[in-house]
């Protein structure tokens, strides 16, 4: 099969490569065994970027055998403004959550906790959820301490 895409679509191709590349590897500082085939499809379509008129984005690299985004493309691609739009909105849904699921324990313990109907569990958590909402949107983390 051929897949047959204009320069803007190749362009935007990049940026969801770039979303994806930071989404699978921005945390991990070993290369990754198990993303392999993620990789090699990069690769693939990062060697068609000087046929596209890319070659500014993305350059072929001796040291590394491989392709990679250059400078220029991790400056301008508009896929960095939506990586950290979701980080940011991560940040807050997962420190939430996680608050939601300490306080919920800490008040019903474990085995009532593992053997509570959803629904219930639910309604447990909604208001915590929301109190947590409220004090982080008011407030970042101004008010947010620890105790030694």
């Amino acid at each position: 099969m051929k897949i047959n895409i204009t320069k803007k679509e190749y362009e935007t191709l990049l940026d969801i490569l770039g979303i994806a590349d930071w989404v699978l590897h921005v945390h991990h500082v070993k290369e990754r065994s198990d993303t392999g085939k993620y990789k090699e499809l990069e690769q693939q379509i990062f060697s068609y970027a000087k046929d596209m008129g890319f070659e500014e984005l993305v350059s072929y690299e001796d040291l590394l055998k491989g392709y990679s985004p250059t400078r220029k493309f991790e400056e301008t691609t508009p896929g960095m403004d939506f990586i950290r739009e979701f980080e940011a909105d991560s940040f807050w849904d997962e420190l939430v959550h996680r608050l939601v699921d300490r306080d919920v324990l800490r008040l019903v313990g474990e085995e009532r906790l593992s053997s509570m109907p959803v629904k219930e569990r639910f309604e447990m958590e909604d208001p915590v959820e929301k109190r947590y909402g409220e004090e982080f949107y008011k407030n970042g983390l101004d008010n947010l301490t620890f105790r030694s």
